[in-house]
């Protein structure tokens, strides 16, 4: 016999992630889901802290081999557009170095998430801000 509060909460649950689909898309939807890169990283060469508007916070965390970004981690309090918009300024970062990822701003995450309602793209310009933060923080540090 199935529980029906079971039931309700995976129609409720179903019908959320529905939405979700029908809002960010498929790929993005799946990121909120699992982002690769969510993790507050232990001995960070720098840190990015950005607050938005929105009240959203984002943090980004980077570590640096022979001046290029080998990793990348980032935490955030804020909407699943945050986390996404973050995950992806992460991913567009590993590899680069200083000057490639300096020139990575809020389009450019938007573009890799593809699909991001008008009213959230300025979780991917937040996201931005503090890769862009913890990027001015690193050159401080070999100053």
């Amino acid at each position: 016999m199935t529980d029906p509060f079971n039931n309700l909460l995976s129609t409720i649950q179903q019908s959320c992630d529905d939405a979700a689909v029908d809002m960010f898309g498929k790929e993005t939807t799946s990121r909120w889901k699992n982002p690769s890169f969510a993790a507050i990283m232990e001995n960070p060469d720098s840190v990015g802290d950005m607050k938005g508007t929105c009240g959203d916070c984002i943090k980004i965390f980077l570590k640096f081999d022979d001046n290029k970004i080998c990793k990348a981690s980032f935490y955030t309090d804020g909407c699943g557009a945050s986390i996404v918009s973050a995950d992806a300024a992460c991913e567009l970062s590993c590899g680069k170095t200083i000057d490639e990822a300096s020139e990575i701003d809020g389009e450019d995450i938007v573009q890799l998430l593809g699909k991001i309602p008008e009213d959230k793209k300025h979780c991917a310009h937040l996201a931005s801000s503090a890769l862009q933060e913890a990027l001015g923080s690193w050159l401080k540090k070999k100053v």
